[in-house]
């Protein structure tokens, strides 16, 4: 009984790993079209065949999917990329992380661009994306170290994402090499609102 249930969760585990791999394979092709067409002309069944994908059990389905994908891979990307962040005061860390995303964020800025002009056309789209936001910004926390529990958490989680936000029409203007623009405001709303609220970092 024990093996055959060490059976079924090392094939869950199989399973689970393959689904994670094509969902990686489905972002980057999604990103590769991106660069070539409008978000408005992308769609799923050219994204899955670029991706040489046919069966998704229901992971993927519609557009909606496809951008709640790619902040998921992006995410993804962040965990792997700030395994050796040094562990230091948690508003240098926040800050450390944000700024890796940012990073991220400019191997495909064209391709974000394109999705962000298509998003301000149709704001309800970004209202779906809102809980796919949050989850994006509580990793952040969680790598930062800062603590998320009960009300405050999820205030500290929903003021940062604010900054994230306000952070992120900076860098959509930010031609620097560096991001200057960017880290200069990141840094000064993070200092504005550990000014404004002591426990933020806490």
């Amino acid at each position: 009984m024990m093996l055959l249930l060490l059976l079924i969760n090392v094939q869950l585990n199989l399973e689970n790993s393959l689904v994670d791999q094509q969902l990686i394979k489905i972002a980057n092709s999604t990103l590769l079209i991106l660069k070539q067409k409008t978000w408005e002309k992308v769609n799923l069944v050219e994204v899955l065949k670029k991706a040489k994908i046919k069966n998704l059990k229901n992971k993927i389905s519609n557009k909606h999917d496809l951008l709640q994908n790619i902040i998921l891979f992006f995410d993804f990307k962040l965990q792997k990329l700030t395994n050796n962040v040094e562990v230091s005061n948690k508003k240098d860390m926040i800050f450390e992380i944000m700024m890796i995303r940012f990073d991220i964020l400019q191997h495909y800025r064209k391709e974000v661009t394109n999705i962000f002009n298509s998003l301000k056309k149709n704001p309800r789209e970004l209202i779906f994306l809102l809980p796919t936001f949050i989850d994006s910004m509580t990793l952040m926390v969680k790598l930062s170290k800062i603590s998320s529990k009960g009300i405050k958490g999820r205030i500290k989680i929903k003021g940062l994402l604010l900054i994230y936000f306000s952070s992120f029409l900076v860098w959509l203007d930010d031609s620097t090499d560096s991001l200057e623009k960017t880290m200069s405001h990141l840094d000064s709303s993070l200092e504005k609102a550990n000014n404004f609220s002591k426990y933020l970092y806490n």
